[in-house]
């Protein structure tokens, strides 16, 4: 856990001066300076990503995973996830899985950088929240997953641009490593209308029709993932996921503090706020009337990863006159998230996550793994 949390707070310095520097610094020195900042924090993500073995609750199950992908057996995997690992354990010579895991790592890391710097108003604050949710620490399960989330998040960027080319050909490539990303070509542009309120009630509405209706959904959910069928996950259903509800309501709760407090309504946000918004009440809607559906969190993280980039921008509609009020509720939203990454970390040895304890191959052997079924 220590570890952890000195890569949290070693990368948010580096990220704040990075910032810092880029607006205190001019010419080229500047961003230079900047640049440096970037790359170590880079670095401080990257190295124990890349370094960690059996760290993870399903590290073992990419790691045969890959062994059946690079020989042509049959895996539950997309085709961009089982040509990489064929292409690095042939150009290797082996299967070097640590390799494997290090590519992801770094290309999920980078696009997640990207993306903050692409969509972020304040670079470093999108970058705490980042941290503080555990987006990052999470990166170390289901990697082809969160590769496909990370290119999401860069995808929208181009939406929200109105370029829709560079957002379908990232999109298309990100499905052949996760094909629940496909679901943002309909999340997306639910998320651009303009809602009124009555619109929002009736969605609501339709949200109890939503779950009146589950075993049809999931009927379909097994269709579109046939390794869900007599699978244990499908057995032990849905479960209502608090956290997501709590973080997805205070987020809202915050904006509408904030709308009342600039005198603005909800219905005065446009662009990408108004986006945020929307996907902060849409992924609230599926945490509430779609927890039948198991691992919730894979639709979800779509819209909540949006998130970081919300928190900032609502906190600017508060007038400068207030700016002690500003700076209080600026307050109030480190000091939650930090309460957020406490209880993170505490529940990161539970089987489900098990990102707790580290493990490096530089100090331990990769232990037995057995198949579900076997």
């Amino acid at each position: 856990m220590g570890l952890y949390i000195g890569i949290a707070i070693v990368s948010c310095a580096l990220a704040f001066g990075s910032e810092k520097t880029k607006s205190t610094v001019s010419g080229s020195r500047g961003k230079a300076a900047s640049r440096l900042f970037m790359a170590l924090l880079y670095l401080v993500l990257f190295v124990p990503a890349a370094l960690r073995q059996a760290t993870g609750n399903d590290y073992l199950r990419y790691v045969s995973f890959f062994h059946l992908a690079s020989v042509d057996a049959y895996v539950p995997t997309e085709p961009g996830f089982n040509a990489l690992a064929k292409l690095v354990y042939h150009l290797a010579g082996y299967e070097n899985y640590l390799l494997l895991f290090a590519i992801y790592a770094g290309a999920t890391i980078a696009l997640f950088l990207l993306a903050i710097h692409l969509l972020s108003d304040s670079f470093a604050f999108s970058f705490f929240l980042f941290m503080a949710f555990g987006l990052y620490f999470q990166c170390y399960n289901t990697v082809r997953y969160y590769l496909a989330l990370s290119m999401a998040l860069v995808a929208l960027y181009f939406f929200l641009q109105r370029e829709y080319l560079p957002f379908l050909a990232l999109v298309l490539s990100a499905a052949l490593f996760h094909k629940s990303v496909l679901v943002v070509l309909v999340l997306y542009p639910l998320c651009r209308i303009p809602w009124k309120m009555g619109q929002r009630i009736v969605f609501t509405g339709l949200g109890a029709v939503f779950f009146a209706t589950r075993s049809f959904w999931l009927k379909l959910a097994v269709k579109l993932y046939p390794s869900y069928e007599g699978s244990a996950i499908l057995a032990a259903g849905g479960s209502i996921t608090w956290s997501g509800i709590l973080r997805c309501a205070a987020c809202l709760i915050l904006l509408f503090l904030c709308l009342r407090i600039s005198g603005h309504r909800a219905d005065d946000l446009a662009g990408p706020h108004r986006f945020y918004a929307n996907a902060a009440f849409l992924s609230l809607w599926i945490y509430v009337f779609a927890s039948f559906i198991p691992e919730l969190s894979r639709i979800c993280y779509y819209l909540t990863a949006t998130q970081i980039f919300l928190v900032p921008k609502t906190l600017e509609l508060v007038p400068k006159e207030e700016k002690n009020l500003k700076t209080g509720l600026t307050f109030l939203v480190i000091a939650a998230a930090v309460l957020y990454f406490a209880a993170f970390l505490l529940r990161a040895d539970d089987p489900t996550v098990r990102i707790l304890p580290y493990s490096s191959f530089l100090f331990s052997d990769l232990p037995a793994y057995t198949p579900p079924d076997q």
